[in-house]
């Protein structure tokens, strides 16, 4: 497993979240317009309320979805120089795991292995940016050597 194929993946494993999203929102919609077709007082007002509060959330996550996109865009693996420390778009290869430095995306396992997949912000992002390989790093309880970087 390399960073190109995590990235080929997380790029994947976005558009179907798009996908799923657009798909809740259209049926959000759809119901929406049913509500609005309904006369029965009070609990119409009720239901359009509650689509209303759930196309509000739904429009949030849509928001943050290509926002993430945007990020796993800006750092693609073709876009991204090595570097010798940790920066945005590297692949840490550590004593401990592996870690992508792209968007928060959290642990995956792919091919067998687990990756972790952070933003910058996130605090193991926190804890690897500027590290070089051979360097320390440490958050909480977890504690780890760089190996390599890529």
């Amino acid at each position: 497993m390399n960073k190109q194929a995590v990235y080929d993946w997380l790029l994947l494993a976005m558009e179907e979240k798009e996908a799923a999203l657009a798909l809740a929102w259209s049926a959000l919609m759809e119901s929406n317009q049913q509500e609005g077709k309904s006369s029965s007082g009070d609990k119409h007002e009720t239901g359009r309320a509650m689509v209303h509060l759930e196309l509000e959330q739904l429009n949030k996550q849509r928001q943050e979805c290509q926002r993430q996109k945007e990020e796993i865009l800006q750092y693609a693996p073709t876009r991204v120089n090595l570097s010798q420390e940790v920066r945005a778009g590297s692949w840490v290869i550590t004593n401990v795991g592996l870690y992508y430095m792209i968007t928060g995306w959290g642990k995956v396992n792919l091919q067998g292995k687990e990756v972790l997949i952070i933003g910058m912000g996130s605090p193991v992002g926190k804890a690897l940016i500027g590290k070089r390989v051979g360097e320390e790093f440490g958050w909480g309880i977890i504690k780890g050597k760089i190996a390599a970087i890529e």
